[in-house]
């Protein structure tokens, strides 16, 4: 009698499973009659999901098997639930959740939707809703759906752009996409130790469904898609997105709530729980937000290439730090978007906005069709400084462009579309003033102020809550502004302008 062994035997189960499920490009089937055309890569041996890759290798998801109908590559099919109607939270589910990545809608720029990525190797979690080590092969599937037999991570030698991102350890690399799917309970595919010690690890693409935590130091050179419930970034020191010396488009994506924290536990605070401690964006292309996020804990730099603020969409920062972009680099701005830091700044001297580079409300493609509210700190009126230069705790003024810096404004309607320069309202919970501050028996300010050194574009702006003297500017300057007006300020509009040269 021929007799096998365990392994073998294994293997055979593995291979025979392996062969009755369909993999490769075809059409999924939703139980609503709806489709999407999709590169299947396996059913989750741990969970109920239909592990999937978008046909541009933009994304990476999984879909419940409760939800798919049926699924067909080439002539062959497989059925997984019977048709019926869909409950409205699975309608609102699959209508984000359909691949996207690989087109754009009017309300965004979209240079991501026509970049080509090559294939590359997947690593997906092995057990969700079990946290894990996410330095070990064991807590890792590839693109098969087969166990991991050694580590996905790769180490980078010391010097690089890379490992300056890193102060501590050489960081290190896997050069292909991410998936930790979705579960029914929270679950974090984990980076162990103190995170100031911790080395980056880059990687392409990164995809996190609900109740999930990709909390690994990490560095995005590709697309993220943080999902409804999703996490990213918990206990890191810093994040990066990009990379410097490749021009790609890519896109982030924030879709609905994140995971709850002790001190901002309200569902409407949701969009303020940090991305990491830290963040920097460093892109030979362009990375496009779409959705809300607070962003770091701290400090956000954009160090290189052209960040874009789709839509409706927010990307934040925390109380301490500003958001910085160095010179050479383009911050874009569409409507109803915003940027900044939402909550408390912890000293009430900070300025909320430092531009070294190229600010644009809108773009001649793309411009404003309604007006934008760019909302700024609350600021002490004897702290302006005009030679104030912005950094990533910018002082001096709520708003400082450097003499590196240009704000354009590109107006549907200069008109009656306009950029607003304001303050943040006053009794809002994220007023920009720290409550310490004024139970120190210092006055609440009033207004905010402006450090205007490099070039200013204006054609369709309103000056809204200023200080006297709280709009330095080379007169010169002023004299190219077109439709330009004021709303409420503190003083007279002749009144509220300062001499950059005094």
């Amino acid at each position: 009698m021929l007799r096998i062994s365990g392994s073998v035997l294994a293997a055979l189960v593995f291979a025979s499973a392996a062969s009755a499920e369909l993999r490769g490009r075809g059409t999924i089937e939703f139980v609503d009659g709806t489709t999407t055309e999709c590169e299947v890569l396996f059913e989750h041996p741990n969970c109920e999901r239909l592990v999937v890759r978008s046909l541009g290798n933009r994304t990476l998801q999984s879909f419940a098997l409760a939800a798919v109908r049926k699924v067909t590559v080439g002539d062959r099919s497989k059925e997984y639930s019977a048709a019926r109607k869909l409950t409205r939270s699975e309608v609102e589910r699959l209508e984000v959740e359909r691949l996207w990545g690989d087109e754009a809608s009017a309300k965004r720029i979209g240079r991501y939707a026509d970049q080509d990525w090559p294939e590359r190797p997947a690593i997906i979690w092995a057990h969700p809703g079990k946290s894990g080590n996410a330095m070990q092969p064991g807590s890792w599937l590839d693109e098969t759906g087969q166990p991991l037999s050694r580590s996905p991570w790769k180490k980078l030698p010391k010097e690089g752009f890379r490992a300056r991102s890193s102060r501590f350890s050489p960081p290190g690399m896997f050069d292909g996409d991410i998936l930790l799917p979705a579960a029914k309970t929270q679950y974090r595919a984990d980076q162990p130790g103190h995170r100031d010690h911790l080395g980056t690890h880059t990687i392409r693409h990164l995809t996190v469904e609900g109740n999930a935590s990709y909390s690994v130091r990490y560095t995005i050179e590709g697309n993220l898609w943080l999902k409804d419930m999703g996490d990213l970034g918990d206990g890191t020191q810093t994040g990066g997105f990009g990379n410097a010396d490749r021009q790609w488009h890519t896109f982030a994506r924030f879709c609905g709530r994140r995971w709850p924290e002790k001190r901002h536990s309200k569902e409407g605070e949701s969009r303020r729980i940090p991305i990491s401690h830290w963040v920097y964006i460093h892109t030979g292309g362009s990375l496009e937000i779409i959705g809300e996020t607070g962003g770091p804990g701290d400090r956000l730099t954009l160090r290189a290439g052209t960040l874009i603020v789709s839509e409706n969409s927010h990307v934040g920062n925390g109380p301490r730090g500003s958001f910085y972009t160095e010179p050479g680099t383009t911050a874009v701005l569409l409507d109803g978007a915003s940027c900044g830091c939402l909550d408390k700044v912890l000293r009430g001297r900070g300025g909320t906005y430092g531009i070294g580079g190229t600010l644009m409300f809108g773009t001649p493609d793309h411009p404003l069709t309604r007006d934008l509210r760019f909302e700024a700190a609350l600021f002490n009126a004897e702290d302006i400084d005009p030679a104030a230069k912005p950094a990533a705790r910018t002082r001096g003024a709520s708003i400082v462009l450097a003499k590196t810096g240009r704000i354009v404004t590109h107006s549907a309607d200069p008109k009656t579309v306009r950029v607003v320069f304001c303050p943040r309202p006053a009794d809002a919970p994220y007023s920009g003033y720290a409550v310490g501050e004024r139970a120190g028996g210092r006055e609440m300010p009033k207004g905010i102020a402006a450090v205007f050194a490099g070039e200013t574009e204006f054609d369709g702006v309103v000056f809204e809550g200023f200080h006297k003297g709280g709009i330095v500017v080379d007169p010169k300057a002023r004299t190219a502004w077109r439709n330009v007006s004021f709303g409420e300020n503190l003083a007279p509009p002749e009144a509220l302008f300062r001499d950059l040269s005094e």
